[in-house]
């Protein structure tokens, strides 16, 4: 059996994938149980067994009692040939799961690793909560072994472990898959070298009901929380306002994250900007959400593999936005061009309030503490990193200075310095191009192949080492990379 197991279940890309995996696996021939710390909130597919256990859902807490409580009870749920596919058990979500699995993993349970994100990549709070609760940390986070194999979504990631000391042959690049367009066809567009909305104009013709030609729809299909640079969204939606419908798919679940939404939703009330968020959050279908835009963007600062890169143009819609260059690389390689993403956002360092510098030093201490190291953090140090010709990129900024910057752009209009970026499309390959690439590298039969491959590699021993958790760490500390939505 293959128990795939997580915090939950809810909606998002992580689901998603786990609920992708079970049915291809299910198809497949194998026997499959989802282990989850709350009860679904999506369709499970039929044929596919689930357990809920609360212990595995969110905390903050683990105690010995506690620890060893649930280590026996997932210990005597584990049969002979079962394999164990976890999915973050290193993110800090639940110090008491990533403590347990890690332990399961010392006594010779068979297990697959797959990492979405790292506590160490721009979240100091959970590494925090695990180096405060987990016994032995950090020297007991990334077992390896015959029996423990990493699945990454990327090269960046399984450079990053191998650096740490997990054998070459223990990791895997286990792509998300993307399968096929949820609406059963592609959506044919040849994508000239015209603005946007010129572009756009072949889907505006296509006869649907559902769709107006005026003004184009444009979808951020993610969840609403830091890291996905809101105020960013809304700087576009503020240039384009009249121009361009913006909407995002999701709304934050975690209430930690809400508060931060509601201020930016309450702001760009203020602005007079008419968003719409979470299309999807009253029970519509992730399709009905589609169905809705023209075009999708993302703003996001830092992701683990890239979804919103890839299911526009699975859908047949093209994505526009912030790039992430060590995400989008080998979405290049594979034969995607994604020629329609901006690198940076220019400000010009007079718009930032005078505060900025003195408050982005103070949380680059707290966040280097959280991070347990040093850091040498100042005013003029930060400058010399982050200025470029007089300007700061508006994805580094704190939500404070962004706010700023927009209403300053409200009253006064764009600064010459960011005229320069524009949701323009440049010479990009049609949809249907990319869809074929998709397909292929993407699609059910190779994410299926991959999976297949990563449990073949599971071997029965009881020889586990841990790798050099600290050298995880130094791979995500250049400040130079650095965005304050990440602390």
């Amino acid at each position: 059996m293959i128990r795939i197991a997580h915090h939950h279940l809810r909606r998002g890309g992580v689901t998603r994938v786990m609920l992708s995996a079970a049915r291809m696996l299910r198809d497949a021939g194998w026997e499959v149980e989802l282990v989850t710390g709350e009860a679904p909130a999506e369709e499970v597919p039929e044929g596919v067994s689930v357990r809920v256990m609360p212990e595995l859902g969110y905390g903050s807490t683990c105690d010995a009692a506690e620890l060893e409580r649930l280590t026996a009870r997932l210990e005597e749920m584990t049969k002979e040939g079962d394999v164990w596919h976890v999915h973050n058990h290193s993110l800090g979500k639940n110090p008491l799961v990533t403590a347990a699995f890690c332990e399961l993993a010392r006594r010779g349970v068979s297990m697959v690793l797959q990492i979405h994100d790292f506590a160490e990549d721009g979240r100091p709070a959970n590494l925090a909560r695990l180096r405060e609760t987990v016994p032995e940390f950090p020297r007991r986070l990334y077992p390896y072994g015959p029996h423990v194999v990493y699945a990454v979504l990327q090269a960046r990631d399984q450079r990053v472990l191998e650096d740490a000391g997990v054998p070459v042959e223990r990791v895997f690049v286990v792509p998300n898959p993307v399968g096929a367009s949820s609406r059963g066809q592609a959506v044919h567009c040849n994508i000239s070298t015209s603005p946007l909305k010129d572009r756009m104009k072949c889907y505006n013709e296509r006869p649907d009901p559902l769709r107006r030609p005026d003004p184009l729809r444009v979808l951020y299909l993610s969840r609403m929380i830091r890291r996905k640079n809101v105020g960013e969204f809304l700087f576009w939606a503020l240039r384009h306002r009249g121009e361009m419908e913006f909407a995002s798919s999701l709304t934050p679940e975690n209430p930690k994250e809400k508060p931060e939404f509601e201020a930016w939703r309450s702001f760009a009330e203020d602005l007079g900007l008419k968003v719409r968020w979470g299309l999807g959050m009253d029970g519509r279908s992730f399709e009905d959400v589609m169905e809705w835009s023209d075009v999708c963007i993302t703003t996001s600062v830092g992701e683990g593999f890239g979804m919103s890169f890839l299911e526009p143009y699975r859908e047949g819609r093209p994505v526009v936005g912030r790039d992430l260059p060590e995400i989008t690389r080998g979405f290049r390689e594979d034969g995607i061009a994604l020629e329609n993403l901006y690198r940076k956002l220019p400000v010009p360092e007079s718009c930032l309030d005078e505060c900025f510098w003195d408050r982005a030093t103070g949380t680059v201490r707290r966040w280097a503490a959280a991070m347990g190291v040093e850091t040498f953090a100042t005013p003029g140090l930060l400058k010399t990193l982050w200025c470029l010709n007089g300007t700061v990129d508006f994805g580094t900024l704190d939500e404070p200075a962004q706010r700023g910057v927009l209403l300053r752009i409200a009253r006064d209009g764009l600064p010459e310095e960011m005229r320069g970026v524009s949701l323009r499309a440049r010479a990009a390959q049609p949809v249907e191009e990319a869809q074929g690439v998709l397909a292929d590298r993407y699609g059910d039969e190779a994410a299926l192949e991959r999976l297949e491959t990563l449990y073949a590699s599971v071997e029965r021993s009881s020889d586990c080492a841990f790798a050099d958790a600290d050298e995880v760490r130094s791979s995500f500390l250049a400040i130079d990379r650095f965005s304050l939505l990440r602390t």
